[in-house]
């Protein structure tokens, strides 16, 4: 089973566990359950400490590249290390190679195998293998290096699981009614941390694989391209310097036409932008370039190329740079609503002890 169904078994369960909780509580009890009652405030201690399990994931994040810098060894510990991890990579392969051929085999002793193999050649710390693929012929072993920690995958899904199931522990903690300000605010911004990040789930299923495939396709980085089609600008800026005045108006006619604008827009949450090719620009170009000198025929030809390539390099570029805004987009929702959940729950706890 994969590691999100798991997570989500492990959600079900838990929901079960309090709702089934929450009503022996409400049928045993004289009074309606509230947040100030020995059992709410057990409810209400759960609630808080999933929405703190739920914050450390984003503090995982935030520290991941410090939490996975080289550690600091001798140069020739080092060389010797990657010399050990290149023979169990080999290795490693090769069982890959001979499960991908032969489905049939004992897949728990080629895992057996391939650990074997990690502990021979001392990289257990820093390499890890697992199966992956569910049953049968699509069974894959995947070797990966090892996060500090745990994989942020897991993170993710503790993430999701203890954010959701808190939204449950405070409504069983409040007997589903809140009494005061400080507290319905504080819930607000629960739900909406929640529903957000309900949201920011569905964009993290959808946007990474499809900039997964751009990048796939165009063999580039939206940072490659972005620095290539600044070069390029560059280069057409420098080319129509000292050129004549017709080559110059030519310039500005082609340079002013609207393309596909890299610059974030609003519009961009709602749709894409209309990707349409200026099929006209070729035939204007080829009569412009009577239009000029002849000894700049050959610095024409050679803009109307770079006016293409600027031109394809916008539209391979968009669609990066749109996915990257969507993210960033919905961070600027999650991200104040946690803080202000995190600060209202704060006041909240404090003032209930306060006045008890």
């Amino acid at each position: 089973m994969s590691t999100a169904r798991w997570f989500l078994v492990f959600s079900l369960l838990a929901s079960a566990l309090i709702v089934v909780y929450y009503w022996q509580y409400a049928a045993s009890g004289l009074e309606a359950p509230s947040g100030r009652t020995p059992h709410g405030l057990f409810l209400g201690i759960l609630g808080s400490a999933a929405m703190i399990g739920a914050l450390l994931y984003s503090v995982r994040r935030r520290f991941l590249a410090r939490a996975m810098s080289r550690i600091k060894v001798d140069p020739s510990v080092r060389k010797e290390l990657k010399e050990r991890e290149e023979a169990a990579f080999k290795k490693l392969q090769a069982l890959q190679r001979r499960m991908l051929s032969n489905p049939r085999d004992d897949v728990k002793k080629i895992l057996q195998e391939a650990r074997k193999i990690l502990k021979e050649h001392a990289v257990t710390r820093h390499v890890r293998v697992r199966l992956a693929g569910g049953r049968g012929p699509q069974r894959q072993l995947i070797i990966e290096r090892r996060e500090w920690t745990g994989r942020l995958e897991v993170w993710y899904y503790w993430h999701l699981a203890l954010g959701s199931l808190s939204l449950l522990l405070i409504l069983a903690h409040a007997g589903f009614r809140f009494g005061n300000l400080v507290a319905t605010v504080a819930f607000l911004f629960l739900v909406g941390v929640v529903a957000t990040g309900v949201l920011g789930y569905i964009i993290y299923w959808v946007v990474p694989p499809a900039l997964t495939q751009i990048e796939d396709r165009v063999k580039r980085t939206p940072e490659e391209l972005r620095m290539e089609l600044e070069e390029v600008t560059k280069e057409l800026a420098q080319l129509v310097e000292q050129k004549s005045p017709r080559f110059r108006d030519i310039y500005q006619q082609e340079i002013a036409i609207p393309g596909v604008s890299s610059r974030p827009s609003v519009r961009w949450l709602w749709g894409p932008a209309k990707l349409e090719r200026d099929f006209d620009r070729p035939a204007r170009l080829k009569l412009g370039v009577s239009q000029v000198p002849e000894s700049e025929h050959e610095d024409f030809l050679k803009m109307a190329n770079l006016l293409f390539e600027k031109e394809k390099l916008e539209i391979i570029l968009y669609p990066q740079l749109r996915y990257d805004y969507l993210l960033k987009a919905w961070l600027v929702l999650h991200i104040p609503l946690t803080a202000g959940l995190m600060v209202f729950s704060v006041i909240h706890i404090v003032s209930t002890f306060y006045y008890w």
